[in-house]
């Protein structure tokens, strides 16, 4: 297995530099089922950042995105039901961010009663509890 970094999956997906584009799709193209490559959650939550911020792509477009990056079968998703879990909180709200709702699920998971946060909008849509 081999730990993919933000950059080069973002570079990947974007395919907007001259010379790291090539280089990443022809390093990716090497990656098979028995030589995957490994996103962590920390990767995933932070595709999804650039790709709202840098490239201003909307909900849809990150949310198919993410889970065609879940859905590789040369990729190895860290906590991949805790991602699948956030992308359904992400879809089904037109507020909370990914990285949010990832944070909640991934607390569930792990036995967390409760996530709590001072973001309102994460207690109001990702299932996180108001800390007052």
């Amino acid at each position: 297995m081999i730990g993919l970094d933000t950059n080069v999956v973002v570079r990947y997906l974007a395919q907007d530099d001259d010379v790291q584009s090539p280089i990443v799709t022809r390093f990716l193209s090497r990656l098979t089922k028995d030589m995957p490559g490994f996103i962590s959650s920390v990767v995933l939550a932070e595709i999804s950042w650039v790709l709202a911020r840098r490239y201003k792509l909307d909900r849809s477009d990150i949310a198919r995105t993410i889970r065609d990056l879940l859905e590789t079968a040369e990729l190895v998703i860290e906590n991949a039901e805790a991602a699948y879990r956030a992308l359904g909180i992400y879809l089904g709200s037109g507020a909370v961010e990914f990285a949010d709702a990832l944070i909640a699920e991934t607390a569930s998971l792990a036995g967390a009663n409760e996530t709590v946060t001072f973001d309102r909008v994460a207690a109001a849509h990702a299932g996180m509890k108001l800390l007052k």
